[in-house]
């Protein structure tokens, strides 16, 4: 089940909502506009790995020693 994020247009407010089988939010939680947009999600940007955290790279000092 897909997390999605949206912006009112008539308020302003950000909000998250779980869309099941397709159906997308009718209205703002806030202000209960149909007025509703969704945001390109930031989720995982940022890193390569998808985690969210910066990446390590191979010649970082991080107190292990490598074989090579």
């Amino acid at each position: 089940m897909p997390m999605f994020e949206y912006q009112c247009l008539a308020c302003g407010h950000r909000f998250e909502a779980l869309v099941v089988a397709s159906k997308r939010p009718d209205t703002c939680p806030r202000c209960a506009s149909p007025m509703i947009e969704k945001q390109a999600s930031t989720f995982g940007m940022g890193s390569p790995t998808g985690s969210g955290a910066p990446a390590r790279s191979r010649g970082s000092s991080c107190g292990t020693t490598g074989g090579g």
